[in-house]
């Protein structure tokens, strides 16, 4: 029986790759990543494609996608790099892998409130030159983490579990979201604020917010201008969340104190230098669900899904 066929615009993991391979004809490039062009001809006959957080797949790109292609099996839990709404319009299904990342994410967050916090980017520039006793002016000294107050932006999976870890240092918890409630308020301590409260109050702003134009630039030149000196950006969301040139300027002239940040505004371009080359920003390379286990779970949910398309016509986790 000829086999169902699933193409993909980048190599896939190994493993996933196997799995898909025991019951469908995959198609991948020879090189790493396919050019668009390379990737449409490709995926000609294609009832599935796969695609990840770094394939750009605008409105423009799932309107030169072959007919056959009616599901696009995303790996990872954001979307905003589909064009939804041309996907919809096209009658192709999008879904996603949510949930599986949940604590990795909470974990990573917590790792850049300390590290950004307590300046590790710093201390480690420092001992990186060999002196085993840097940082002994108050210039570079850190923050200390616990009894702080933690204003969480988004409280859905991953904001509630970054709350739970949060509660084991004794942070102070507001936050703000869509859909507060008492139940939230009483299983973690916390008071929904309005998001100009948090940005006054809060010492450490920690944002897992999905991007839309809605929360695009949330945090601008405005917003900063509303927080603390001592304020902590925290970023794992995505990238364009925050006005980088706007957090740039504050954070060189001192205006808040620091950032831990995972995703960048410029991706999937480089970081920009002035960012990465503060001494007060700690970056990571987009790497919170970098995990054995997280990406493991993300490609059986990717499998289930393409499983349950193929069988159902419906994908388990359905965005569109």
């Amino acid at each position: 029986m000829t086999k169902r066929v699933i193409a993909t615009p980048r190599q896939m993991p190994s493993a996933l790759a196997g799995m898909l391979r025991m019951n469908y004809d995959v198609r991948e490039p020879a090189e790493p990543v396919a050019s668009r062009e390379a990737f449409i001809a490709l995926a000609e006959g294609a009832e599935a494609i796969f695609s990840t957080a770094f394939d750009e797949l605008d409105a423009q790109y799932i309107r030169a996608l072959p007919d056959s292609v009616k599901l696009i099996a995303s790996f990872g839990v954001g979307v905003d790099h589909i064009d939804l709404d041309a996907a919809k319009t096209r009658g192709i299904a999008v879904s996603n892998t949510p949930e599986v990342t949940t604590a990795c994410l909470a974990d990573t967050t917590m790792g850049l409130i300390i590290a950004a916090c307590r300046r590790f980017r710093e201390g480690l520039d420092i001992a990186r030159t060999g002196e085993g006793r840097g940082m002994l002016t108050p210039e570079s000294w850190g923050q200390r983490v616990t009894g702080r107050t933690l204003g969480i932006i988004g409280m859905g999976n991953v904001g509630r579990e970054v709350a739970k870890r949060a509660q084991g240092f004794d942070l102070n918890l507001i936050y703000h979201t869509p859909r507060p409630s008492e139940e939230i308020d009483r299983a973690y301590n916390a008071a929904s604020v309005s998001l100009e409260d948090l940005f006054r109050q809060a010492d450490i702003i920690s944002l897992h917010c999905p991007y839309t134009e809605k929360t695009h630039h949330m945090i601008d030149a405005a917003a900063i201008e509303l927080m603390k000196p001592s304020a902590v950006i925290i970023n794992i969301s995505r990238g364009p969340v925050i006005d980088e040139m706007a957090m740039i300027e504050a954070l060189k002239s001192g205006r808040i104190f620091g950032a831990g940040l995972d995703v960048f505004e410029t991706e999937p371009a480089p970081i920009r230098e002035e960012l990465y080359s503060l001494p007060n920003v700690f970056c990571l390379p987009h790497i919170a669900s970098a995990t054995m286990e997280s990406r493991v779970a993300m490609a059986m949910r990717v499998l289930e899904n393409i499983n349950a398309f193929f069988k159902t016509g419906e994908p388990n986790d359905r965005v569109v």
